[in-house]
Parts: C-alpha cells; structure tokens; sequence
C-alpha cells in the first residue's frame, strides 16, 4: 500500500468516525439489567392491582366510604411492610376514585376509643361499630405473611352491615432483604 492510499484511506476513516457519537455514559440497557428487584414504583404498582380487583369484585355492592386497616401479620401485630402497604392500599384507592376512605388519624382514634386493634379477625360486632363510628359501609382489612418464596399480601373487604367478606384479592410480592427487614420490624 503507498502512502497516498494510506492517508486516503486515513481520511475515509477520519470522516466516517467524524460523524459518529461517542458516549462514555452508561447506556439504559445496563439500567434495566441492573434495575433492583423492587422499588417504591413496584409497590404501588402491586398495591393498585390488589385494590383494582377489590373494586371490581364490589362493583355490585353500594360501597361509598370504607376503613382501611393496616395490616398484620400471622401474629396479628402490624409490621412496619403491612403499614407501608395499608398506606399504598389508601392512595391507590383514592388516585382511582373508587371510594371514600376514611382518614387514617380517625381511624387510629376510632379503634382506640373502641379498644381495638387492627386484626385480620374482627367480629362482626367489631366491624360494625367501626363501620358506624366512621360512617363506612365496609371495612378493608388484611395480611402481610412470609411462605418461603414471597410474602403473600391478602386483603379483605368486608359488608359492616352484614359481615360478609364481599371482595379479596392477594398479591405477591418479591422476598427482598428490603421487604423482609420491614416484615420483622414493628
């Protein structure tokens, strides 16, 4: 090759790498790669599939305010994930419109004067004074539980007048350290 084939051949390579980007940034592709197991958006994301499919079962039913309980584990204690999620629960009720939720400092006062704590088994005496005290027609209560290979997130509502569960769902959600640092923690 002669040097004038050299430096032509210099300058095709100079023009088509002229019109080439370089990028030193990490490319989107590593973000989703090494996007974490879960985040706030994963959470949200569960929790308004757990309320839409409560709603849809409801539909039939005239509900215009409910209570929503936090809720608890196997123990009937209320870990710090079956707060997050009761918090998740009330704002993807209230961002769909679905019904009236009653203002979780109400509710707190309202068990207290009662002398209850949320519980996955309330009587239907129970629920029916919360419901009358809230001016509710339903309550929505429900369990965070660790099997193993998730944690099993399953609500209930229940008719205040009548005490029959008139809607459930269950989602699950990954068994991340994050997760289950919140399920032990109270």
């Amino acid at each position: 090759m002669n040097r004038s084939s050299k430096i032509g051949f210099l300058l095709i390579a100079l023009v088509f790498l002229g019109g080439c980007e370089v990028k030193l940034a990490p490319s989107k592709i590593w973000s989703k790669v090494f996007k974490p197991d879960t985040d706030s958006g994963y959470y949200q994301d569960r929790s308004e599939d757990l309320v839409e499919d409560l709603a849809r079962d409801a539909a039939e039913y005239e509900i215009n305010k409910v209570v929503v309980m936090d809720l608890v584990d196997e123990d009937e204690q209320v870990p710090m994930l079956g707060e997050y999620m009761s918090n998740r629960v009330v704002e993807a009720i209230t961002r769909k419109r679905y019904f009236r939720v009653a203002q979780r400092g109400e509710v707190s006062q309202t068990l207290e004067a009662l002398e209850l704590k949320p519980s996955f088994n309330l009587t239907h005496q129970d629920l029916t004074r919360i419901g009358k005290a809230l001016n509710a027609q339903a309550v929505v209560n429900g369990r965070v539980q660790d099997i193993g290979t998730n944690i099993d997130v399953h609500l209930a509502m229940v008719d205040v007048a009548t005490g029959e569960v008139i809607s459930s769902a269950t989602q699950h959600l990954n068994r991340t350290r994050f997760a289950v640092e919140l399920l032990r923690h109270y």
